[in-house]
């Protein structure tokens, strides 16, 4: 058959302080107690509302919360059935009539103790009540100072972002700077060593330069040499023809020229077929030197055409 549980939750004398009919009926005895009501009278009214709204409770809440497990019986007889409900109806009266006392017994056994509870609970919220709003209003303001503190929180985390974000900037720009640093020095030190070739290029130019002008006095005064030169050997060929046609010793005294020693006699009779030969190779040897002389332009071709113009004018003068 069906076995009924009791009800686990607070449906008896235990229903707290923390009901919404409980606190209507305190604020409302609270405003009531501002006036001109006597306090004895005050505190067990307080005592008694608790009471009454925990016994509607208890009323309104009491219900099976558990089924029990079905068997399957034969069915009974007419007889013994008349027999059992009798008996039970007997016992079931007896039962109740005591039943009835001991729940008069217990309810008001229960209603001392719950008045007593409930007394102390009443006393005691009263008086905590200023305390429960100081800490209500202290949970606010530590709320308040958490919210505070969190947006605090969040902007010194983006403020963290964004100094991080700085930071990597200012890194980017410290390698930028030292690529670039680098850069300059190098570009620096090639501008030095371009200078450097620039000045040893310079230097040079200026001794070419020197080389050249000197160079170039050098052959105006060759080229002067050489037109003296040639001038002398026009007027030596000059006087060389004068003398194979004439023979003549007297043309000899207008051309100034050194004699060349000699240990020979000269003749100055008639000259021989030799000498014209002689003078011949010597004129052709003097006009060699001469061309080498232009040539070559140095100290080793003069002396050379010198000697040569010193010999042919010997031969002539032998001649």
């Amino acid at each position: 058959m069906y076995e009924p549980q009791q009800d686990n939750n607070n449906g008896g004398f235990g229903a707290g302080a923390d009901s919404p009919t409980l606190r209507r009926s305190d604020s409302s005895l609270s405003n009531s107690a501002a006036g001109s009501v006597d306090r004895m009278l005050f505190n067990d009214l307080v005592q008694i509302v608790p009471l009454v709204q925990s016994l509607i409770d208890r009323k309104a809440k009491s219900s099976f919360t558990r089924r029990g497990s079905m068997t399957y019986t034969k069915t009974p007889s007419r007889d013994s059935l008349y027999k059992k409900t009798s008996e039970a109806k007997g016992r079931n009266a007896t039962t109740k009539h005591r039943d009835q006392n001991k729940n008069v017994g217990g309810d008001q056994d229960g209603f001392a103790e719950n008045v007593s509870v409930l007394s102390s609970r009443s006393y005691l919220s009263e008086k905590d009540r200023e305390e429960l709003m100081a800490l209500g209003e202290q949970v606010e303001d530590l709320q308040k100072k958490l919210s505070e503190k969190d947006e605090l929180l969040k902007e010194v985390d983006i403020s963290k972002n964004e100094m991080a974000s700085i930071y990597a900037k200012l890194d980017e720009m410290k390698k930028e700077y030292a690529e670039k640093d680098l850069l300059l020095k190098s570009t620096q030190a090639q501008l030095s060593y371009a200078k450097v070739k620039l000045a040893d290029k310079q230097a040079a130019v200026e001794k070419l330069e020197w080389e050249t002008m000197t160079s170039s006095k050098k052959v105006e005064k060759l080229q002067e040499d050489l037109e003296v030169v040639q001038r002398e050997i026009a007027r030596f060929m000059q006087f060389v023809q004068k003398l194979t046609k004439n023979g003549s010793r007297d043309l000899a005294e207008d051309y100034d020229v050194i004699p060349y020693l000699c240990d020979k006699n000269i003749e100055t009779d008639h000259p021989n077929e030799t000498g014209m030969q002689e003078v011949e190779l010597a004129r052709e040897a003097y006009i060699a030197a001469i061309a080498a002389a232009k040539e070559n332009q140095d100290e080793a071709s003069f002396s050379a055409a010198a000697k040569a113009r010193l010999y042919l004018q010997s031969l002539v003068l032998r001649t």
